[in-house]
């Protein structure tokens, strides 16, 4: 090789190793890879993405959410369909306003006000109207964790 100095193929062979190296670790982007596909929803939703929740003032299969609570915590309409398989029982409650309402595993189900959009989840760990309102599992039971900090930045307030 005429023109290249032991000391410039030595260099020559660092950087050809290297460079394997870093493709061997992943350190490239080939643009082959793709990102894991969302999660699916861990709590029920409506066929418009709205949130359901429980109320935990709830007994007996019975609302405890009347007049000015339910005006903020609206009962889901029995027949309404639901998100994910459902894997409680579905039923349904006579309102004392005579309505119907949805009922997953014996609890009344209701939407919030606060929540704006699909996907919110604005109402989890409320305590308001007498009680605490949780987010639903698909078996109907509570999801009692919440975050620091709401989605979508409306933290409810005093009702």
């Amino acid at each position: 090789m005429t023109g290249t100095t032991p000391r410039t193929f030595g260099l020559l062979t660092a950087l050809a190793a290297a460079g394997l190296f870093a493709a061997a670790c992943g350190g490239g982007n080939s643009g082959g890879t793709t990102a894991a596909p969302p999660a699916a929803p861990t709590h029920l939703t409506d066929s418009k993405g709205d949130t359901i929740y429980l109320f935990a003032a709830d007994h007996d299969g019975q609302s405890a959410c009347a007049a000015s609570c339910a005006s903020y915590w609206p009962p889901v309409a029995a027949g309404t369909p639901l998100t994910g398989p459902a894997q409680g029982s579905v039923g349904a409650i006579t309102r004392p306003d005579g309505s119907k309402q949805e009922t997953l595993a014996g609890h009344p189900l209701y939407r919030y006000i606060g929540d704006k959009s699909a996907g919110q989840t604005n109402g989890q760990g409320l305590n308001l109207n007498g009680g605490l309102w949780w987010m639903v599992a698909s078996d109907g039971t509570a999801i009692t964790t919440t975050s620091s900090a709401p989605a979508g930045g409306y933290g409810g307030g005093s009702y």
